[in-house]
């Protein structure tokens, strides 16, 4: 898509700005000794586009460890940063710098979706210092693949960012070396049947060639039913604009929490989604 000269202006600016803020916060986490990983927008615009402009976001996401949190949360009051969403249970914590909002991750995209944590992720994490002018944790590629994964599952690929579906495309092709490497780490996290979802969506309504050699290569189903009903589920919602609001944007997220391939957490994320549910209802903060 062809974006015009003034737009490409507007979005080298926000991402001279966005560079700014990750300074600033990856140095305030360095003060009480906490490490950070960027994802997504700001980083992917350069690792998988061939300029910065190609690829727009409006904020910044960056992951850290669960057990982190509270010390990230001291630096950033410390600081004044207006302190916009914290909640201890989702692991978020939202805040803004120059008036560009930042996002903390401490979940892997949504708590019991997976095995996989942001500590894993970091631990597979390397140094990198040639992407900005200063050094940045640059996770996994298959980690950072898994999380836009995690992404699109948890917000029942109806509401999904629009720019996932090229992420995740070009993603692909880069890792191609690596399908079976990827597909058994995906196995391990318990979490096959959110990647098989995720690629036969890439494959069917998204037209995409390389996802389809990759279904190709992925076991056979073991959970029919779930994929067939989050099937129709898309299909039904993905033109509704209250699809967020409504019931049956509440439906897509409770199939979401019956992804993992793991009945114990299947569980639990459905416990905890309704309950946070009731809790909303009740005019509570769900924490």
């Amino acid at each position: 898509m062809t974006v015009s000269e003034g737009e490409q202006v507007r979005r080298l600016l926000f991402d001279t700005v966005a560079v700014s803020v990750l300074r600033k916060v990856i140095d305030a986490a360095a003060s009480v000794g906490v490490t950070v990983a960027p994802v997504k927008g700001v980083v992917l615009s350069r690792w998988l586009y061939d300029d910065v402009s190609d690829r727009p976001y409006r904020d910044l996401d960056i992951l850290i460890a669960r057990e982190d949190l509270p010390r990230m949360l001291a630096a950033v009051d410390a600081r004044g940063w207006p302190i916009e969403v914290h909640s201890a249970e989702m692991g978020n914590l939202e805040f803004t710098v120059d008036r560009l909002m930042v996002e903390i991750h401490a979940e892997f995209g949504r708590r019991d979706l997976s095995r996989l944590t942001i500590a894993d992720l970091l631990a597979r994490a390397t140094v990198d210092d040639r992407t900005f002018p200063f050094e940045v944790r640059r996770i996994d590629d298959i980690d950072h693949f898994l999380l836009l994964v995690a992404n699109v599952t948890k917000k029942a690929f109806t509401y999904a960012n629009a720019h996932q579906p090229a992420d995740l495309n070009r993603f692909i092709e880069r890792l191609r070396p690596r399908w079976g490497e990827l597909i058994e780490r995906a196995r391990a996290a318990r979490f096959l049947t959110a990647l098989r979802n995720v690629t036969v969506w890439m494959a069917e309504e998204r037209g995409s060639a390389p996802f389809g050699e990759l279904l190709r290569t992925m076991p056979a189903w073991r959970r029919r039913l779930l994929p067939a009903v989050i099937g129709w589920q898309r299909r039904r919602d993905r033109r509704r604009p209250d699809r967020l609001a409504s019931a049956s944007g509440l439906f897509g997220l409770v199939l979401a929490t019956q992804t993992p391939d793991d009945v114990r957490l299947r569980g639990r994320g459905l416990v905890r989604l309704l309950r946070r549910g009731v809790a909303r209802r009740l005019g509570r903060d769900p924490g």
